[in-house]
């Protein structure tokens, strides 16, 4: 089970980007996806990337109760 997001900075030609990334299913698997936020030095980075964390934990949260109801659900004695 992947469930997950976070941020990375990459510097690429002397010049730092962000981006988020978090776990999706694709064809029956779970990959880790990239999502370009901006340039590290702008200070609207900063929110997009909240918004995304905010995003990234919801659907993640969500994905985590679905998952623990499934094992509860086969736990349960018959």
């Amino acid at each position: 089970m992947r469930l997950g997001y976070g941020v990375r900075v990459k510097e690429l030609k002397g010049k730092a980007y962000v981006d988020a990334w978090h776990y999706e299913d694709r064809g029956g698997r779970r990959v880790q996806v990239f999502e370009y936020v901006g340039p590290r030095a702008d200070p609207a980075t900063e929110g997009r990337v909240k918004a995304l964390m905010d995003r990234f934990q919801g659907k993640a949260l969500e994905e985590f109760r679905r998952r623990a109801r499934k094992v509860s659900v086969a736990a349960t004695p018959r």
